[in-house]
């Protein structure tokens, strides 16, 4: 009698190991990855831009930041009912009463990966909207951070740069 619970157990954790290992298979389908890689991307993307937010602030003692860790739930219209966390941070630059904020929303569009709110105690005056949006790059291009700007309002987005930082900073901060 007990070598036949033996013999079951061991038949038991062979069916459930395949069935793991059948149900991970599904689960890692093309569409399933290419969803991850999307959402990692975005993931990627913002953890540069605030790394790159903070290198230009941390070059002004007047100027001081507060990080805020965030795990949020990335969604997309390219993968309807799928959803994953991720990590991503929100960036608070302040002086005094007036303040800057980008606080990213992992929720994809179906023009951009995803696109992080904007908010300042101050307009910014050359942004139509408050929003940067995470542009696809195309052939072989990576990804880039893009806005909606007030001297092309109805063309692309332009690509939002280190001057770009220094002129919205320069608008909240100094004038």
């Amino acid at each position: 009698m007990t070598a036949e619970v033996e013999m079951t157990e061991q038949l038991t954790v062979h069916s459930l190991r395949q069935e793991i290992l059948q149900k991970q298979a599904e689960f890692e389908t093309p569409d399933e990855m290419q969803f991850e890689q999307t959402g990692r991307r975005f993931e990627r993307a913002v953890k540069q831009l605030v790394d790159n937010i903070k290198q230009i602030v941390e070059q002004v003692p007047e100027l001081k930041y507060v990080l805020e860790d965030e795990i949020e739930v990335f969604t997309t219209p390219a993968f309807p009912g799928r959803s994953m966390e991720i990590h991503d941070q929100r960036l608070r630059i302040v002086r005094g009463d007036r303040m800057l904020l980008f606080d990213p929303t992992a929720k994809a569009l179906l023009s951009a990966l995803g696109q992080i709110d904007v908010e300042a105690t101050t307009p910014i005056p050359f942004m139509v909207d408050q929003v940067l949006y995470l542009i696809p790059g195309g052939d072989g291009k990576p990804a880039r951070w893009g806005y909606r700007s007030v001297h092309n309002m109805s063309g692309p987005l332009a690509a939002f740069t280190q001057n770009d930082l220094l002129r919205m900073l320069q608008a909240v901060f100094a004038s």
